[in-house]
């Protein structure tokens, strides 16, 4: 896991921008398959299938209902994370939004979580 910070993130899923990002999480790993036969005395592993998710927390405005109607868990679009403004690196791919929990309001502003599945591939440029 990579957890990524700092002023200059920028996140979008589908045509909607994330206000505030206070921190993205990066989940990569592959199914690994274990084996050993009769008689080795060491084990072998082989990579199967990857996956990528992405954990967003995030702080924004209670009144910025689009964001929060984008971002409802099963909803699919495109998300976007550019980690430092339009630097290296990026990471784009086709999500699912598997879970969004946010906060009552305080003042008018909200806390949440997302965590966003891959689906499919993921490019990171």
């Amino acid at each position: 896991m990579t957890k990524y910070t700092g002023f200059n993130m920028a996140a979008t899923f589908g045509t909607s921008g994330f206000d505030c990002l206070n921190s993205v999480d990066v989940n990569m790993s592959a199914d690994i398959y274990t084996a050993a036969c009769a008689g080795e005395t060491w084990k072998s592993r082989v990579a199967g299938a990857n996956e990528a998710s992405f954990t967003v927390n995030y702080t924004m405005d209670s009144t910025n209902t689009t964001l929060i109607d984008d971002i409802l868990p099963g909803t699919t679009g495109t998300f976007t994370l550019s980690t430092n403004g339009t630097y290296y690196p990026t990471f784009e791919a086709t999500a699912v939004v598997e879970s969004n929990n946010v906060s009552n309001p305080v003042e008018g502003i909200v806390t949440g979580t997302a965590v966003i599945g891959v689906n499919g591939a993921l490019t990171i440029a």
